[in-house]
């Protein structure tokens, strides 16, 4: 038997295997990832998730993958290692989120997948490889994010308010998203204290809705975006060595991309892209599996073995 867990900034989401093709029922809890709802409200949904999973079987007994939004911080990765210790889970492997739509869309074979969300990463693997590219989070940016295409969407509103920019339909869209009258009052509900910055990426979808019926600010904004976006993906698939550029697109972005990318007179870059369509917890009931099978050593082990 397997278990695994896929903790985000939206939500964590856990499920067992108890068979070679069973698995047990979906089991959800509110948000893990630390760098934004901190580590005591990360925990909770954590443990709210493992209760639950943990009511037939004893965890502890089983390997399972937790993949877990802002692990790559070394005090993030340090404390969840600290959490599974402190609840007995032994046989666990603590991994970025990413790896798990990259084991749904390859099964472990070289690949690339880019994961379009509140943020963006672009991860793949080649010959044992592993090469991540973005995910630096919302201080720095991520190309063709939620929250870097509403951020950026916001912003040309109201440099078209203040006739910087062409007429554009994101202003009215800007208000309407805020709720408000004017862009004076758009600017001070962003900068109010409370505003939770990453709430922006809600406004992206405006923005595709914009370039769709042929708004040319929209348009140059998704334009630049896809611009970054192909880069990372072409520096990964070069670093890789990979021949045949298929990505997989993954995430709540990626359905606006691909329909984007596929549309009459859309940006050509010789890339084919397949959705990702199932939900990334059963990438980690995957990886679960192979690394037991590889005998891939734990990442709690070197703490029971002290």
């Amino acid at each position: 038997m397997f278990w695994g867990v896929d903790g985000g900034g939206t939500s964590t989401r856990g499920i067992l295997q108890t068979g070679p093709d069973t698995c047990g029922e979906l089991v959800a809890a509110s948000a893990s990832n630390i760098l934004v709802v901190g580590q005591d409200a990360a925990f909770a949904a954590m443990d709210a998730v493992l209760e639950k999973l943990g009511q037939s079987f004893s965890l502890p007994e089983y390997p399972g993958v937790m993949g877990l939004a802002g692990c790559d911080r070394t005090y993030v990765r340090e404390a969840w290692r600290e959490y599974c210790v402190e609840r007995g889970l032994r046989r666990v492997w603590i991994t970025g989120d990413y790896w798990l739509p990259w084991a749904n869309f390859t099964h472990g074979k070289d690949g690339l997948i880019a994961i379009f969300g509140t943020g963006s990463v672009v991860f793949g693997q080649s010959h044992n490889h592993p090469i991540r590219l973005g995910g630096y989070g919302w201080k720095l940016g991520d190309p063709g994010s939620g929250l870097s295409v509403g951020r950026q969407g916001v912003k040309m509103a109201i440099r078209s308010a203040e006739g910087l920019e062409e007429s554009t339909a994101l202003t009215e869209k800007s208000l309407a998203f805020f709720g408000v009258q004017s862009i004076d009052d758009i600017i001070e509900q962003i900068y109010a204290p409370a505003y939770p910055v990453r709430q922006l990426a809600d406004f992206a979808p405006a923005v595709f809705d914009a370039a769709e019926v042929g708004d040319g600010v929209a348009a140059k904004l998704l334009w630049g975006e896809g611009r970054a976006i192909r880069e990372m993906m072409n520096g990964a698939l070069h670093k890789l060595g990979l021949s045949e550029p298929c990505v997989g697109l993954s995430g709540g972005m990626s359905r606006l991309w691909y329909a984007y990318w596929h549309r009459p007179g859309a940006q050509k870059c010789g890339i084919h892209f397949t959705l990702v369509t199932g939900e990334a917890v059963y990438g980690a009931l995957w990886l679960a599996k192979n690394w037991s099978q590889e005998r891939r050593l734990y990442d709690t082990g070197e703490y029971f073995s002290q």
